[in-house]
């Protein structure tokens, strides 16, 4: 782990020592730091807006109310995304039908994912890009629900396999199959947009 990695989650600890023993602004310091990476999780994986404020909220909420049993063996990353994949699951199986949430709003956030800064002096440019970022969006759309969400910690917010297996609470072997399987089935997908 780098320099600034280590003084992060020494940071994250110190926040954490205090949460435990009462301090709400340190649970606050904490939850400013992880909740926009907990709201693009999850919309990459497919809630709608309103929803994924619903769950990073609950899962908030779960967080404060669990910060005692926090293990300081895992990153507060770690830990806070566990709670979020629980708490989307617990979503998608209270409605029975999961895929009733992955209709997406015709507006994705996609800057972020591909460094799709619009420009102003290439409008066709910026065009082939929405394409490709709306056509990206539904190929990882069509991926099984196990292999979306691998291949959306690790590639695209960039967690490691053996954090992702003790998100996922399976074997970090299982992760890597999953990533492999949902990257080839992505390729394939790409390719027969790009031909």
């Amino acid at each position: 782990m780098n320099a600034v990695g280590t003084q992060k989650r020494f940071r994250d600890t110190e926040l954490i020592e205090k949460a435990i023993s009462g301090d709400r602004a340190a649970f606050d310091a904490l939850t400013q730091r992880y909740l926009d990476k907990c709201y693009r999780i999850a919309r990459r994986l497919g809630l709608s807006p309103e929803d994924a404020v619903d769950v990073v909220q609950d899962t908030f909420v779960a967080a404060y109310q669990n910060i005692e049993r926090f293990d300081f063996a895992f990153q507060f990353s770690t830990w806070i995304t566990r709670i979020l994949l629980n708490r989307i699951s617990n979503m998608w199986r209270g409605l029975g039908r999961a895929r009733r949430l992955f209709f997406r709003s015709p507006i994705m956030e996609w800057e972020d994912f591909l460094g799709g800064a619009r420009s102003a002096d290439d409008p066709q440019r910026d065009f082939e890009q929405a394409e490709l970022r709306e056509y990206l969006q539904n190929a990882i759309d069509q991926l099984p629900e196990p292999q979306k969400t691998v291949l959306v910690l690790f590639d695209i917010e960039g967690f490691k396999a053996r954090e992702i297996a003790v998100m996922l609470d399976i074997p970090e072997g299982t992760v890597t199959s999953r990533l492999h399987h949902a990257r080839k089935r992505l390729r394939k997908l790409l390719r027969d947009y790009l031909s």
